[in-house]
């Protein structure tokens, strides 16, 4: 079970000790729980049936009742996955899909409340809360699950656990600055159509919001482009998926006082020219190797770039010899 749909209950006093009855312990789940439980990606229908099940009963019942949110059956459906890089495509399909769903909202909420600007704001607002949400919480799967997959480890614990939870906590500092973007985006079109209304006004003609609607920017480069929010988070998902696997894989190695892994051999139709040339190679991971080069000069040639699915693997992996 999600440990924030937990938090979320305990904070409502569901689970307090106060004597209170089942309608009353139910009722403290109001409408901003529901809401935040629905961003988790629970179903509603089911959740509120199984809460009152439980209203009332001992905390441990209530954690054998509760299921798992979508996200979580999306990733733990990957978790007997034996093609890792399928597995990081998929893994980051599942966060990149509900960001286009996102997106596809909040276009809505723009191209329709042009003429309200605190109803544009309130919508889109509530519709990037809810992204923020589905964002940590498939990073507290995914995060893991990957990172599991890659130190081929039975359970995280210790430093694994730590080193986990550092790059849960790196990736969804991308995902807070896709939001600021996002929300910097949203502000500039209210302005912009402010003045527009004003300058309708003056002249006595009908507001023209051409250009204002149907775009969102969710992300911009350095060079100036603009990228829209599904097509930069599946990006972002990608390689976060991906490091974290390359993570685990590491942190496999070091422990083992293994230096070497194996880059991943697949090439394809689109894969640049430096991949093409580090795919199947064995490198070092210290760069203290006389034999092998080091992979710090792979990803300084521009391996493992944003996007990039080429992972790395333990030199005894099925396949690599």
């Amino acid at each position: 079970m999600n440990s924030e749909l937990l938090s979320l209950i305990r904070a409502t006093g569901y689970l307090s000790d106060a004597p209170l009855t089942d309608q009353q312990r139910f009722d403290l789940l109001t409408s901003p729980f529901w809401r935040r439980a629905r961003a988790l990606g629970y179903d509603l229908t089911d959740l509120r049936r199984k809460l009152w099940r439980a209203a009332g009963r001992p905390e441990s019942f209530l954690l054998s009742q509760l299921p798992l949110s979508e996200i979580e059956k999306a990733v733990k459906s990957k978790s007997k996955e034996e093609d890792p890089r399928k597995r990081i495509k998929e893994t980051a399909a599942i966060i990149a899909l509900l960001y286009k769903r996102g997106e596809k909202a909040i276009k809505a909420a723009i191209d329709q409340n042009l003429d309200n600007p605190d109803r544009l704001r309130a919508l889109t607002d509530r519709i990037r809360r809810e992204l923020l949400v589905n964002a940590a919480s498939w990073l507290g799967t995914s995060i893991p699950g990957l990172y599991l997959a890659g130190s081929r480890a039975g359970s995280l614990q210790g430093p694994h656990a730590k080193a986990a939870q550092a790059m849960a906590t790196q990736e969804f500092n991308r995902f807070k600055e896709t939001d600021a973007q996002l929300g910097r985006h949203i502000e500039e079109v209210i302005a912009e159509s402010e003045k527009r209304r004003v300058q309708a006004t003056l002249a006595g003609k009908k507001v023209d919001y051409t250009g204002l609607r149907g775009r969102v920017i969710g992300h911009k480069t350095i060079d100036g482009k603009e990228l829209g929010i599904a097509d930069y988070i599946q990006m972002v998902a990608i390689t976060a998926a991906r490091n974290s696997f390359n993570e685990g894989s590491i942190n496999r190695a070091v422990e083992q006082k293994e230096d070497l892994v194996l880059i991943s051999r697949e090439i394809r139709p689109n894969t640049c020219d430096v991949c093409r040339e580090w795919a199947g190679k064995i490198v070092s991971i210290s760069g203290k190797s006389k034999e092998y080069p080091a992979l710090d000069t792979a990803i300084s040639q521009g391996l493992l770039h944003p996007n990039c699915i080429h992972h790395l693997l333990p030199i005894d992996y099925p396949g690599s010899t």
